[in-house]
């Protein structure tokens, strides 16, 4: 495995170049493993590399590697051991936290190279390492570029996102050690800054080199590139950045990945202008921010008739783009929508829609036959009788909320009850009835009928049997004065005819 060359993928490169600092662990109980160098990065060895540090697990499982990276985009492995020197447990001072201190040694003599060490914990189920950049011998050397140390590693592959024209960038970089000393101005560094197009993460386009970009070299490698002035649109980038020392000896590749959005979304919202009450109301909304890829976060809010805003249900929701509700009062709804795009603007945008009310549908029955506003219902004078308006129906939000009135010959006799039965009414003789169905609106519809009682509807039978005996005993009588008259005239009429004798027979005198 000795010298043995391995090409890696950028982004891989970018993880292992990644070194953790030392940082104080507020908790006795830390959640994350974490392995430290006493050696700073960027040390200088001749012959014998003497490595120590601190880690939080137990040391029982590791590798510890160390590549020749002289080459930037080349790994050679040069020597590893399955295990350290030496660890030893301790407890960290002013807690009960169990520490491991470790050491270990490799013999560096007739090496030359730029150096990266590397502590694999073997025992993770994803894989973890922590390093150090070391230069060895004189030759061979190259400067590091790296991220931040400042930025863990789930940080490494993440997006940054620039809102505005001005795209900064810093990292951490190393120089040969003959090369720091000589260093004075910034012109003695130069960079190397390209990007593409990534939509999907991976190049859409080859890479363009930007030329006009801003670096400052102090405690960090710092590169401003002005996203106007290079024609940056809005959208997915992979930036790249490299560095050359006075020697132009080129450091490693960085990529990073980059949205740039600089302008607000455009958002419209669609939906129908009037409904009835319980019809759904169904509201589409269409982002367009500019670039392929983009994303946003969308809040809903319903502001109510009665200008009382509220959040949206969870079953309200179709999809990211659309949201369904049923109205439940008649007025004015405002649906309302907040967008947030990737680089922090927001855009709100709303919808009015108006919601008609229904009144209700009086449906009265009375002895299983429904009852027409205006009749005229005969009620028995004694017994047990009931007049039913449940049958009366409205939409489906009102329904169940329908209040229901009787009117007694112009007074109120009684409320909250669908149905009126003999024994509500007390006082005798009443001629009118009058049901009033009222929805959560306060919109009504009423029906009005009136009251025959049975005794007077037998006397007016009596009356009515009189009169049509009478007038049947005249028709009766006057066919039989026409009859008569009719027999008299054709008596009359007879004697006028000769009468006939038998042939041969004179006439009697």
């Amino acid at each position: 495995m000795f010298g043995k060359t391995k090409t890696v993928h950028l982004l891989v490169l970018c993880l292992i170049f990644n070194v953790s600092s030392l940082t104080a662990i507020a908790s006795d109980a830390p959640t994350e493993p974490e392995i430290s160098f006493d050696q700073l990065d960027g040390i200088h060895i001749v012959s014998v590399l003497n490595l120590s540090g601190d880690s939080t697990v137990p040391l029982t499982s590791v590798e510890i590697t160390v590549w020749n990276i002289s080459q930037p985009e080349q790994w050679s492995l040069l020597t590893s051991s399955p295990y350290l020197d030496q660890v030893v447990p301790y407890t960290k001072s002013g807690t009960d936290l169990t520490m491991w201190s470790w050491e270990h040694s490799f013999n560096m003599e007739s090496i030359d190279c730029t150096c990266y060490i590397e502590i694999s914990l073997l025992e993770q189920t994803d894989l973890i390492s922590f390093g150090l950049i070391a230069y060895s011998g004189n030759e061979h050397h190259r400067p590091v570029l790296r991220h931040a140390l400042d930025i863990d590693n789930s940080q490494i592959y993440s997006t940054k996102i620039f809102n505005d024209k001005s795209l900064e960038l810093t990292f951490n970089y190393l120089l040969p050690p003959l090369q720091i000393e000589s260093l004075e101005t910034t012109e003695l560094i130069l960079s190397n800054v390209r990007i593409c197009p990534a939509p999907f993460g991976i190049c859409s386009e080859s890479y363009t080199r930007l030329d006009s970009t801003d670096v400052t070299l102090g405690n960090l490698f710092a590169i401003e590139v002005d996203a106007d002035a290079q024609s940056i649109q809005d959208g997915y980038y992979l930036l790249q950045v490299q560095i050359q020392d006075v020697y132009l000896t080129f450091s490693n590749n960085i990529t990073q990945f980059v949205v740039v959005d600089q302008s607000k979304p455009v958002v419209n919202l669609s939906a129908v202008d009037k409904v009835i009450e319980s019809q759904p109301i169904m509201v589409d909304i269409d982002v367009d921010d500019g670039y392929e890829g983009s994303a946003y976060t969308i809040t809903w809010s319903i502001t109510e008739p009665d200008g009382t805003p509220r959040a949206v249900l969870e079953s309200e929701i179709l999809e990211d783009n659309r949201l369904i509700f049923e109205p439940t009062k008649a007025g004015e709804y405002r649906v309302n929508a907040l967008v947030r795009d990737i680089g922090g603007h927001l855009v709100s945008a709303s919808h009015n829609v108006s919601v008609s009310n229904i009144i209700p549908t009086i449906e009265l029955r009375f002895d299983g036959f429904i009852v027409e506003d205006g009749s005229t219902i005969t009620v028995p004078s004694s017994g047990n009788w009931t007049f039913s308006a449940n049958s009366s129906f409205d939409t489906s939000n009102d329904q169940d909320i329908l209040e229901y009135t009787w009117f007694v010959d112009g007074k109120t006799l009684l409320s909250g009850k669908s149905f009126l039965a003999s024994g509500d009414l007390q006082q005798p003789n009443y001629r009118e009835i009058r049901v009033q169905v009222t929805d959560d609106d306060g919109e009504s519809s009423e029906l009005t009928f009136k009251i025959v009682h049975q005794e007077e509807q037998t006397f007016e039978s009596n009356n009515g049997s009189i009169l049509t005996s009478t007038v049947s005993l005249l028709f009766i009588f006057t066919i039989a004065v026409l009859v008569y008259m009719r027999q008299q005239k054709q008596s009359d009429s007879n004697t006028g005819f000769a009468k006939w004798t038998e042939r041969g027979k004179e006439p009697k005198n």
